[in-house]
Parts: structure tokens; sequence; C-alpha cells
């Protein structure tokens, strides 16, 4: 037996089937709304021009019914409203002409009657309602562009808070504070160490820079107390004959006394930069760690249609050969 049609194709025939028609049913219901509405438009107007100003009326107020004015295109609309109040000055009836007017002017501020469809004193009593308005057309037209630039300011600014929220929240994630413990050894240790450990930095590099000079010059004016030192032994050896022993003794002595004070100086400082760092002693500080902040791939959701159609090998279960048939699926996919 050969099977019959898989049902995943059935099931989308049918979905796509039944959305064709839903979408051919609301289009051909619009069309046949507007196409009425158009039609009744005309047959009112045509009362209106056969003087049946009380048809015409009733007509022109069906029309222009809240709930069935929506069917009706905005110029189409406006007209309406013209002829209307048109039938209500042939009908006497000004006061209700002129509020129609407004209602006209106000709903569509440009319109501008045809001056050969309308008589000369229905052209005027629209003239006379448009400059009494005019003012509140103005009004409402300048109120209007300023509550548009009232809007257009609160989203300018709610898009500068956003900003400045969103540079703040990357502020913070890409800074991390990290607490670094101290070690109360590292106070004991000379040459700025201390003062480098509780974050004194500028008191730090001083501490470096006088004990290093310090250092370098006791170590300097040892050279030349060692120099005199040897030289003095050399004359003493060979008998002084020219008196010279007692000379190097004493740029021996006055080099000790250099090197001494040097070293005292160094032993000074060392002792009060140690002492300043443990009086100073921060046991622990904030660091900020700077770290990256990963960029965010964003995919725009897609949906497109798929179709296979092909032909299934089905193997005969006497051995007379494969048998094929036509197969095919219809259906939708998508990133989201």
């Amino acid at each position: 037996m050969t099977p019959g049609p898989p049902m995943t194709r059935v099931y989308c025939m049918r979905v796509v089937r039944a959305a064709l028609v839903g979408a051919a049913f609301m289009l051909s219901f619009e069309s046949v709304a507007h196409a009425d509405a158009q039609a009744d438009f005309e047959k009112a107007r045509t009362a209106y021009r056969a003087h049946a100003y009380e048809d015409a009326e009733s007509r022109f107020t069906a029309l222009l019914d809240p709930r069935a004015v929506e069917k009706l295109e905005p110029a189409v609309a406006s007209q309406a409203r013209m002829y209307l109040g048109a039938a209500y000055i042939a009908e006497k009836r000004k006061e209700d002409a002129e509020r129609v007017f407004e209602r006209l002017l106000v709903e569509d501020p440009r319109f501008d009657p045809d001056p050969l469809t309308f008589p000369t004193d229905v052209l005027n009593d629209f003239i006379d309602v448009r400059s009494r308005i005019r003012q509140r057309l103005n009004d409402a037209a300048a109120a209007a562009a300023r509550l548009d630039a009232e809007r257009r300011g609160r989203e300018e600014l709610e898009k500068k808070r956003q900003a400045e929220r969103l540079r703040i929240l990357e502020q913070m994630a890409s800074e991390e504070q990290i607490t670094v413990r101290h070690r109360r050894l590292v106070a004991f240790v000379p040459f700025g160490a201390g003062q480098f450990q509780n974050g004194q930095y500028a008191l730090g590099w001083i501490f470096l820079g006088v004990e290093s000079a310090l250092a370098i010059g006791s170590g300097v004016t040892f050279i030349p107390y060692t120099d005199a030192i040897n030289r003095r032994n050399e004359e003493s050896r060979a008998g002084d004959p020219d008196h010279k022993s007692d000379l190097y003794a004493s740029r021996a002595r006055t080099a000790q006394i250099v090197d001494w004070s040097l070293v005292g100086g160094l032993v000074l400082v060392m002792g009060g930069g140690i002492l300043q760092a443990n009086l100073a002693f921060v046991p622990e500080s904030a660091e900020t760690k700077t770290r990256s902040i990963p960029q965010a791939k964003t995919t725009a959701p897609s949906v497109t249609p798929w179709f296979t159609f092909g032909p299934e090998s089905g193997g005969g279960s006497s051995g007379h050969g494969n048998s094929g048939e036509q197969r095919g699926a219809l259906g939708l996919r998508g990133t989201f």
C-alpha cells in the first residue's frame, strides 16, 4: 500500500489556507465598507444638488455619526461637513451651520470650499466662522507646537539621563574594588617601603631619595679615607723622609669625620622613616582594578518560509523493486 500524505504537510497547508482566506476576507470587508460609505456620500450630495435639503441633512448626519465617520477618508469627511452646513443654511438654521463649520475647521484648518459648488451666502458664512475662530485655531496650533516641543524636550532629557545612567553602570562594571591587606613587617623596611605601603607616595619618594643619597655619600667618602690611611702607612714604612705621614693622617681623619656624619645621618633618617611608617600604618586599603566589558552580540529576529519537495523511496516487501512517491513539507523557521 502507498502511505498517505504526511500530517505535517496537511497541517501546514491548512494553516496557510486559513490565513489567506482570513486576510482576503478582511481586505474585502474594508473595501466594501469604504465603497458603501462613498456611495452614501454621493447619494447625500445628489440630494443636496436636487435641493432636497432635509434628505441631504439626514444622509450627511448619518455619514458623520462617530461610529460611521471612521469609514470615510478625511477629505471626504470634510466635504460632508461642508455640505451639511450648506444644507443647514438652506433650511435657515445658521447657528447649526456655524457649529458644523467650526467642527470642520478645528479638524481640518486648511480646508477651502469650492466657490463653484456652494452658494455665496454659504461661502460668506464659512469665511465669517473662519475669521472668528482664527485666533482659537492659532492658539490651538501654538499649544500643540508647545506640547510637542515639551514632549521632545522630555524625551531628550530622558535620553540624556539614560545615557548617563548607562555610563555610570559601565564604569561600575569596568571597575573592581580590591582590598589589599598590609603587613607590619614592611613598615620596618627603610628607603620609604612603609610609606609606599601606606599610600603616602610623596613621603616615600622623599625618604627613598634622602636615604639613597646618604648611603651613596657614605660609600664615596670611605674611598678617600682608605686611600689616605694607605699612603700614611707607606710613608711610615719608608721612614717618612718628606714628613708626609702627618698630612695623610689629617686627610684620613677629615674623611672619617665626614663618612661617620653621613652614616649617622643615614641612621637617623632611616629611624625616622621607620617610626613614621609605623605610626601611620594602615592595616588594609582599597584598590580599583579595571576590567574589560564584553560587547554584546545582537541578532535581529527573522522569519523565513521553507518548502521541500522531492521523491521518497520505499522498498517493496516482496523484493519487486522500489516505488517512488513525491512528498513535500511547508513551514516557517526563524531566529529570535
